[in-house]
């Protein structure tokens, strides 16, 4: 399966590195910040889902891919004919009351603004630009709609900001962190999607919210930039490459050194695992 949006961090080229920092066993699997989702499709364990998210428009998508996919389709069957700089605007000043026009809209503006990019300004309004392709692209897969359709029909979908998810997490649960990341510079040009800027004190309060959970008895992993490798003193952390697609400066698209901090009651961390990801472990 495949993510259904472009999104800003998207973790689709990074997940073979991920899931081998996965425990075997987990009865529970929890992610706070679903985003594109590329680490919850890639699962395959018959367990429980937890998926979260406090953008309340893709939270409302993933239930109606959920609940309605082929309603969702024929909304979206009806918006390449239509495609043009004029409508994309007109679409983008709407704010649709129906569930299915909400997500179709939020697909649509997603497949053909600019570099695939979701940006809100301070009023809480999407406001990337118009992408400017010759053509409508493609904006969805029948089958893999209808298998991440399947897939979220084990899953519990909420719209809540990360701490309401993590305080609600505990033993046998695995929890799967992707916040927006620190900056790695002055000029970096993207640090949150949404109004709500994600700054020093919203990571401080995901690396303890994520300690207390973990002493509750969950594993939690965290990705982010190597900035913000301070906020986790004592997790083992792991330096993953990644490949980035969004950059606001084409040529600064490419590989990029990445954090994965891994916090754990259940294994010792410090005992050598066979991947091919750097470990550098920090003292309290």
């Amino acid at each position: 399966m495949r993510p259904l949006l472009k999104w800003a961090g998207g973790k689709s080229r990074l997940v073979p590195q991920i899931l081998g920092l996965f425990p075997k066993k987990f009865s529970r699997y929890v992610e706070p910040f679903i985003g594109g989702g590329a680490v919850f499709l890639s699962l395959e364990k018959e367990t429980s889902y937890l998926i979260a998210d406090s953008n309340s428009d893709l939270i409302g998508l993933y239930e109606v891919v959920k609940s309605a996919p082929e309603k969702l389709m024929k909304a979206l069957d009806r918006m390449p004919a239509k495609y043009s700089e004029k409508y994309y605007y007109e679409l983008r000043s709407q704010d649709p009351v129906s569930d299915i026009q909400r997500a179709a809209r939020l697909v649509f503006l997603n497949k053909t603004g600019f570099n695939g990019l979701y940006r809100e300004n301070a009023r809480g309004e999407f406001n990337v630009s118009f992408g400017k392709r010759v053509k409508c692209p493609e904006l969805y897969d029948r089958e893999n709609l209808l298998a991440v359709s399947r897939h979220l029909q084990k899953a519990d979908i909420v719209c809540e900001d990360f701490l309401e998810v993590l305080n609600r997490c505990g033993k046998g649960d695995l929890v799967y962190c992707d916040p927006p990341y620190v900056p790695v510079s002055q000029t970096a040009c993207f640090e949150s999607y949404t109004r709500d800027r994600f700054g020093a004190d919203r990571h401080r309060e995901l690396s303890s919210a994520a300690s207390d959970a973990v002493k509750r008895g969950a594993t939690v992993l965290i990705s982010n930039s190597t900035a913000a490798i301070h906020f986790y003193p004592g997790w083992t952390i792991e330096t993953v490459q990644a490949s980035r697609a969004i950059n606001c400066h084409g040529d600064k698209r490419g590989s990029v050194d990445e954090i994965i901090a891994v916090l754990s009651p259940r294994i010792d961390l410090r005992s050598p695992r066979k991947n091919s990801i750097q470990r550098v472990t920090q003292s309290r």
